[in-house]
């Protein structure tokens, strides 16, 4: 009996100090009030005024099992809110009063108070307000006065609730959080205006309002006017209830299905840690029902100590009358009350033997009862801890694989959704390019400059094809003369080539960054090359795109010649006219767009030269009927000078030059430094160290397409 004492010390003293002259009055005051939260049907709970040192073991559960919303702890001397239990099961705590105590900090569990409406820290010792006060946005009143606090947190601003707030007796404190402004409902600020510097001590004494209107101006928002509507019942909240988003909804996108994965996860997680608090509080719940059970049998056992304590007192009372009256009748007969005194001593101690006897015998066997019963329900309690262990293991295991599943499908999902994204974006990327491509080629056709490249390039490729032709044909016929001339000519074709095609790619990256400095001037559009494309389409002139294929070859290497082939767009007027190439003057040349005197002296040489070599031909032909004689240009047919032919002569002309190696297609590629024309294409992509006509080593290879 006297360990149990002990204890129960031992107990008051960490609850209510050790120099607790009434301690055993507030203990009796605390067991009455939970004795009261237990039975009482109201939803409060208080322990103001217990002069308590630490919280009670297992208060917050109570508060959770018999569903109390107002708990008072205020008026102690409370220096933490540990030891009551866990801060979550106060989830549907709506006022929380923890003030006049010794707390110099709150815990970040304060956030599991989740539907708390009022809260009130005055007069402790506080410092701070933790960030996790942004979880109770449910909070409507929040009275801070009378502590230590020294700044702040901009967690205040997210609590959108937030109406009255009480921060005054705070010494340190000289600014408010400029989030503070985001908490529109605001009513009530109660602050010293006297020792704040922001906001001014003017703006202060102007009341709230003027207090959240400069806090919005410095934060760049509009203010907003607190609102009157009240959404008690939707505030509420409820740790349990789950979102399954999950559900199959064929209108969104990847994003959302992104997100809600990422919920779910998240509530996979938070029904992990809710059903882990439950079996935590089904494990506490049984620790005090078999606490109950330990101090009901304590009382039993108390009750009858003091019952045989009460009947020992009322013996020794009687033995105490006995010797009174043996003492007065001593002087009767002073022999015979000694010896019957002598008689009755010995007969109380006797009694007395065998009352110690019979009372240690008893407590021996009350204290093996109890023993036994204890150590049989430590026994139990140990076998039902285990069973909750392995039950608590397996479902961790369960969750584990759940989340491993889980894990398993998101990166499946992300890895689609890559994939996915790599192949819209090469496809994006290939539609640009293609786009780009087709573009570029059409401006190069339309594009003066790049049509004279072109043509200067067709001619030369046209040149070589004719030089390997006339070599291949000399060595079927075993003819060995004039090769050095042929190649000569052909490194000098080759050279001019290179350099045709460097102007030619070099135009082409001109002609494209002319348009992408287009595309940024003007809106960006995906589809900025078609519409280009189509421009480039319709303005195109019909007559320019055919010119490559009905102008005379004479005329055009003339032109080049005199290096006028850039002006060849200005001789549309001539060129698809019937009138002949005679009555070419340079004022019809300037009228027609040729502003440059130098350009226009070279046109008309060029068309004398033509015009010469027409009439070369024609004496030529007319040698076997008539005798030699100069002839003048009026002999000569006008129809034969218009600068264009005919697409039977033109096909008549082209060079026909099969491949050297699959004797069958025309030949492409031209090998570098030989500049040879003797291979196609599809031949050219094999492997080959040298030329196929002359085996001189090849040090790279062009493609062209002669026409």
């Amino acid at each position: 009996m006297g360990c149990a004492a002990s204890c129960l010390d031992h107990t008051t003293m960490s609850l209510f100090g050790r120099h607790s002259h009434n301690g055993n009055d507030e203990r009796a005051q605390v067991e009455r009030k939970l004795y009261i939260a237990k039975e009482s049907p109201e939803p409060v709970f208080d322990l103001s005024k217990c002069n308590l040192q630490e919280v009670p073991s297992g208060i917050y559960s109570i508060c959770k099992v018999y569903r109390k919303e107002l708990l008072y702890l205020n008026n102690n001397n409370l220096s933490s809110l540990d030891h009551g239990g866990s801060l979550s099961d106060l989830y549907m705590i709506k006022c929380f009063n923890i003030s006049f105590n010794k707390l110099s900090f709150l815990p970040n569990d304060i956030r599991y108070l989740v539907n708390v409406t009022e809260l009130y820290l005055q007069n402790n010792q506080l410092q701070s307000i933790p960030e996790s006060v942004s979880y109770l946005l449910c909070l409507k009143i929040i009275d801070a006065s009378n502590n230590c606090l020294k700044k702040l947190c901009s967690a205040l601003g997210n609590l959108a609730n937030l109406k009255v707030l009480k921060i005054t007796g705070n010494k340190d404190l000289v600014e408010l959080p400029c989030e503070l402004c985001n908490a529109s409902n605001i009513t009530a600020i109660e602050l010293d205006a006297d020792q704040y510097l922001f906001p001014p001590p003017g703006i202060i004494t102007e009341g709230t309002e003027s207090i959240m209107r400069f806090m919005c101006e410095k934060m760049g928002v509009p203010y907003i006017p607190p609102s009157n509507e009240s959404n008690d019942e939707s505030l509420v909240q409820s740790p349990s209830a789950l979102i399954d988003p999950f559900t199959k909804n064929h209108a969104i996108l990847w994003e959302q299905q992104e997100a809600a994965l990422k919920e779910q996860e998240k509530k996979f997680h938070d029904a992990a840690k809710l059903n882990k608090e439950k079996i935590l509080s089904q494990v506490l719940r049984e620790q005090t029902e078999l606490d109950a059970e330990i101090a009901k049998w304590q009382g039993a056992k108390d009750i009858e100590r003091l019952r045989l304590i009460s009947e020992i007192q009322e013996d020794e009372k009687e033995i105490e009358c006995l010797v009174r009256n043996f003492i007065q009748s001593v002087n009767l007969k002073p022999e015979v009350v000694q010896q019957q005194l002598q008689h009755e001593q010995a007969e109380h101690d006797r009694l007395f033997e065998i009352i110690r006897q019979n009372y240690d015998n008893v407590r021996k066997a009350d204290v093996l009862k109890a023993m036994e019963t204890l150590i049989t329900e430590n026994f139990s309690m140990e076998n039902t801890k285990r069973g909750n262990e392995d039950q608590l293991n397996n479902f961790k295991q369960t969750i584990l694989s759940q989340e491993l599943e889980s894990t398993e499908k998101l990166d499946q999902l992300y890895r689609t959704k890559d994939q996915s994204r790599t192949i819209l974006i090469h496809q994006l990327l290939e539609d640009q390019d293609v786009q780009k491509a087709v573009v570029a080629s059409l401006v190069e056709k339309v594009d003066a400059r790049s049509w004279s490249l072109n043509q200067e390039i067709s001619l030369i490729s046209s040149n070589l094809a004719r030089l390997s032709a006339i070599e291949q044909e000399k060595k079927k016929l075993h003819v060995a003369y004039n090769f050095n001339e042929l190649l000569y000519q052909r490194t000098q074709l080759l050279s001019l080539l290179e350099d045709l095609q460097a102007q030619h790619h070099k135009r082409r990256a001109q002609l494209l960054e002319t348009m992408r400095e287009m595309d940024e001037q003007k809106d960006s559009s995906t589809d900025f090359w078609l519409k280009n494309y189509q421009k480039v389409v319709e303005s195109a002139p019909k007559s320019l795109l055919v010119m490559g294929k009905v102008l005379d070859p004479v005329l055009a290497n003339y032109l080049l010649q005199e290096g006028v082939i850039h002006c060849l767009p200005f001789l549309f007027q001539f060129l698809f006219s019937d009138e002949s190439l005679l009555h070419v003057t340079p004022a019809k040349l300037k009228q027609n767009g040729v502003s440059l005197a130098v350009d226009r002296d070279g046109i008309i040489r060029a068309i004398q030269l033509y015009i010469a070599a027409k009439s070369e031909n024609h004496n030529c032909l007319s040698d076997t009927t008539v005798t030699p004689s100069a002839p003048l240009p009026s002999e000569i047919s006008e129809n034969s000078l218009t600068g264009v032919v005919d697409s039977s002569t033109a096909e008549g002309q082209s060079v026909e030059s099969e491949c050297v190696i699959c004797m069958d297609a025309r030949c492409e590629v031209v090998f570098v430094p030989c500049g040879h024309l003797c291979c196609c294409l599809p031949c050219s992509d094999k492997e080959m160290d040298s030329c196929p006509m002359c085996r001189g080593s090849i040090e790279r290879k062009m493609k062209l397409i002669v026409v």
